[in-house]
């Protein structure tokens, strides 16, 4: 600040220049002429120019650079190189705040070396003492914890590196074992009697095209005409030495319907084997092998017997015209099997064209069951509901008890004015709830039965209760027409029925597969209740395997697959093809081989990638419908959809977890083929294990 001694005019006060940065001071004072500094100092003191007083020096770049000292060691020792670089720099370092022209050029403060020691312990010590009292054990403590935190990440990371590395060598090891081992594997595996078979099968598959072209099925319109298709089939038997007035003692359990003929088969199968009952069935389609659709006590028909069967057979079918369809001969097989085996009983599953089919011969049936109706698959039986249920109505033969699973009401209706015209009563079997009632000891088993076996084991244990009256009454005695009492041998046969492929679950590694054949609206349906029932408490992503041997309603079944469940991604994948539980490609590997020996892509596997394609665009559209991200998947096969889940989701974090719910339907093929992946991985694993 400027001090004045007396007040004075303006004009004679020299000029003061103000800096506006950190209110430092500098005077710029005219060189007067000497004449008129002697002449003022002549003149007496009041008539005296003041004189301004010089503001002290402050130079508060020092004391500033004194406190960061205290604060903070780094910003003396930084702001010393700026200096030094400034010093040594070819342009000279101004004045902070100052302008050039006013800035004087003063030598460094010059201190002694004691000094400057004495100045930094101090600065040193007061900053020390700063610190304690600022943080004090804090900063120690949170050192250490970062410290410990940093080391339990390091040793996660090197278990973890450890059991890759581990991985990585098990599975060099694996590969070079299974390559040793699959040549002799596969030589040990096909012995002359499986040899014997695989040919069996060709010959049989050649009869495929000697099938009927689908069409409206045409019900009978009075009870003595016959359609040709079942006399064609009795002429066949005939000609192989079976008369049909044999076929009476056989008694025959017949079952009809859209969905579930199948498992109600075998489920009365296990029922009546439970009770000491020899069973032999009759079904279709089979999973695997060829042999599954003829069992025996249980168990598919013998390779080395359906072999020996087959030659007989075709050796008397030669010669005749026209020649047996491939399911009429499988139907003169199954016969003969039964009884060269002796059966009690035959359980027959009627094809889809119900009193029209080739295994409808059993005029003399005394046990009759209708399994669940809906629409089918080709549209051949009607355009209604009414349509299909007159259809499977054709079924009911005079002094037969009739029982039926159905449902919808107008398809009941049908079913009662059919079995009124023949005069006989039409029984609906009671649902799982009313068992559940009747039998609280058997809670627990009949919550935790399958899901399948809920939709058709009262229509079994009702068709198998009416055999037992007929010929074993002792099992049944005081059970009337749907009784709701359950017998020791039905609550065996219930707990030990199994099929496969049908509301199966299978896990391996992180995946919880759920597999089942659902191919029609209903059955989807169904498919879609049971899968969301079994994961709708879980959080682990949801995943579908698609595939479809046809184009028709691929994209309704999609839509049922998506009410009301979010897949976090869709896979859709060709139909493989197997030959009696070996894939087609591996057989035809060879033949498929061009001049260089590099294996190529048959017409087949092309069609059935155009099908894949097209079914993830019908995926992709729906997603655009509802304004969801599309997530479907293309993948060339099973196996490589299964390492791309392992790939996306298998890399799990430290302490983690992450599994996956696959659902797996569409096709009974795509089934198969998943539960010969599964398996495989399996035994690999158990092998390694042994």
């Amino acid at each position: 600040m400027l001090l004045l001694k007396s007040p004075a005019p303006l004009s004679r006060l020299p000029m003061v220049r103000c800096s506006n940065c950190f209110f430092k001071w500098s005077l710029n004072t005219q060189k007067q002429p000497q004449e008129q500094t002697i002449n003022e100092k002549q003149l007496p003191k009041q008539l005296q120019k003041p004189k301004a007083v010089t503001p002290p020096i402050i130079n508060i770049k020092d004391q500033r650079d004194k406190w960061l000292a205290k604060v903070s060691p780094k910003l003396p020792s930084k702001s010393k190189t700026k200096t030094a670089a400034g010093a040594g720099s070819k342009f000279p370092q101004q004045a902070f705040g100052m302008p050039q022209e006013f800035q004087q050029t003063q030598p460094p403060p010059t201190q002694s070396p004691n000094e400057t020691v004495g100045s930094n312990s101090s600065s040193v010590s007061e900053r020390n003492s700063w610190m304690n009292r600022m943080h004090g054990k804090q900063q120690t403590k949170q050192e250490q914890w970062l410290k410990d935190m940093q080391a339990k990440q390091q040793q996660g990371r090197d278990m973890q590196q450890l059991k890759m590395q581990k991985m990585q060598q098990t599975q060099s090891t694996e590969a070079t074992e299974t390559k040793s081992d699959e040549a002799p594997a596969e030589i040990v595996a096909k012995t002359p009697e499986r040899l014997a078979y695989l040919s069996t099968i060709k010959q049989l598959n050649a009869y495929l095209i000697h099938e009927p072209v689908v069409g409206r099925a045409v019900s009978k319109t009075s009870g003595d005409q016959m359609d040709p298709n079942i006399t064609h089939t009795l002429q066949c038997l005939s000609q192989t030495g079976l008369e049909p007035e044999q076929l009476l003692s056989l008694p025959v359990i017949q079952v009809a319907g859209t969905k579930g003929r199948g498992t109600t088969c075998l489920l009365v199968e296990s029922i009546l084997r439970a009770h000491g009952i020899k069973t032999g069935v009759l079904c279709a389609p089979h999973l695997f092998l060829t042999n599954e659709r003829i069992r025996i006590d249980g168990a598919p028909l013998e390779e080395t017997k359906f072999t020996q069967l087959f030659d007989e057979l075709q050796s008397q079918l030669v010669q005749m015209q026209p020649p047996p369809s491939y399911n009429k001969l499988l139907t003169v097989m199954a016969f003969h099997a039964f009884r060269n085996d002796s059966v009690d009983v035959a359980i027959v599953e009627i094809g889809s064209a119900c009193a029209g089919d080739c295994t409808n011969i059993s005029g003399h049936a005394e046990t009759i069951g209708i399994s669940s109706l809906g629409w089918e698959q080709n549209f051949s039986l009607g355009n209604s509901l009414r349509d299909i249920a007159w259809a499977k109505a054709a079924i009911m033969k005079k002094d037969a008890s009739i029982y039926t699973s159905a449902s919808q009401t107008e398809c009941c209706e049908v079913l009662g004015q059919r079995a009124k015209q023949l005069g006989v009563e039409l029984h609906r079997v009671p649902g799982i709830p009313a068992y559940v009632e009747s039998n609280l000891d058997c809670k627990q088993l009949l919550n935790g039965i399958n899901f399948g076996v809920k939709l058709n084991a009262s229509l079994a244990i009702q068709l198998a209760y009416d055999y037992l009256r007929r010929y074993q009454p002792e099992y049944v005695a005081g059970l009337d027409h749907n009784s709701t009492q359950l017998t020791p041998g039905t609550k065996r046969g219930l707990e030990l029925f199994e099929r496969r492929g049908q509301f199966e679950i299978m896990k391996h590694d992180i995946f919880n597969v759920h597999l089942d054949c659902a191919d029609t609206l209903e059955s989807m349906m169904m498919c879609r209740e049971w899968f969301y029932t079994r994961t709708r408490s879980s959080r682990f992503p949801k995943i579908l395997l698609f595939s479809k041997v046809n184009e028709y309603n691929s994209k309704d079944l999609l839509t049922i697959l998506r009410h009301n469940t979010r897949f976090e991604e869709a896979g859709f994948v060709p139909s493989p093809s197997y030959f009696e539980g070996e894939p087609v490609a591996e057989l035809e590997q060879e033949s498929n081989q061009d001049e260089n020996g590099n294996a190529g892509i048959s017409w087949k596997d092309m069609e059935e990638l155009q099908r894949a394609r097209r079914n993830a665009s019908n995926w992709r559209s729906l997603c655009e419908e509802t304004g969801t991200r599309d997530n479907s998947h293309l993948s060339i096969s099973i196996e490589a959809f299964f390492d791309h889940l392992r790939d996306k989701y298998g890399k799990q974090r430290y302490g983690m977890r992450n599994e996956l719910d696959v659902l797996v339907t569409g096709s009974r093929e795509l089934v198969a083929g998943t539960i010969n992946y599964i398996q495989q991985l399996k035994n690999k694993e158990f092998g390694k294990w042994r």
